[in-house]
């Protein structure tokens, strides 16, 4: 026996409701505008912590390295020889020397380098230093040195200076050393004209010894 509908409903199955004409919604499957993550307020503000963490970084690494250099030993320096540049400044008036010359000497290194001593290897030659030694060269300039010979015995001079050379002594902070320095053609050309001037003069020959007599035959 089926259940009869309460009175006053209509009798019957009623499907669903439909809209009328002109009713229908349409269905929207986006939004106008993204809704906000962050608002302008709270990105300047990121923007700005952003930015002074990197100069903090940037600060920090650079404190680090200036420290980092201080502690660091001063890096070493080159020997003399190396940064050292010796050349040949002509000819001066010579006073009681045979003949007096310019050494030019320049420092290229980062420290002082000392001149101590100027010397050479021919036994009839004397080397005199105008001024005083040492002599300070400071890094990156220039001193010139008066350098005067004077023949002391003419047979132990050479009768032309082939590849004549100066023995310079230098020191740094680093190491003492003696260097030899060949000076070039001219100043080659200019001591040999001075050799030649000193001890081509008969009074500055070495004498020759005269044979001695031979012995006479024994009876």
């Amino acid at each position: 026996m089926s259940a009869e509908p309460p009175p006053g409903e209509p009798k019957g199955f009623l499907g669903p409701v439909e809209p009328g004409e002109g009713t229908w919604t349409p269905l929207r499957l986006y939004v106008d505008e993204p809704p906000r993550l962050l608002s302008r307020r709270l990105k300047a503000v990121l923007v700005l912590l952003l930015l002074a963490l990197a100069l903090f970084l940037t600060a920090r690494h650079a404190m680090e390295r200036t420290a980092a250099a201080a502690n660091s030993p001063p890096p070493e320096l080159p020997f003399p020889s190396q940064s050292t540049r010796f050349q040949y400044g002509g000819k001066l008036p010579v006073g009681q020397e045979s003949f007096a010359l310019s050494l030019t000497v320049h420092n290229a290194g980062t420290g002082p380098v000392d001149v101590l001593g100027v010397s050479q290897g021919y036994r009839g030659l004397s080397v005199v230093v105008g001024g005083w030694l040492p002599q300070t060269v400071p890094p990156g300039q220039t001193v010139s040195l008066r350098v005067g010979l004077k023949v002391t015995d003419c047979s132990a001079a050479p009768a032309d200076a082939g590849l004549p050379f100066l023995d310079v002594t230098l020191r740094n902070t680093r190491a003492l050393e003696t260097t030899s320095q060949i000076l070039g053609d001219s100043y080659a050309r200019d001591l040999s004209a001075a050799l030649h001037a000193t001890c081509d003069t008969p009074d500055n020959r070495t004498p020759t010894t005269s044979p001695s007599s031979s012995d006479k035959p024994v009876r």
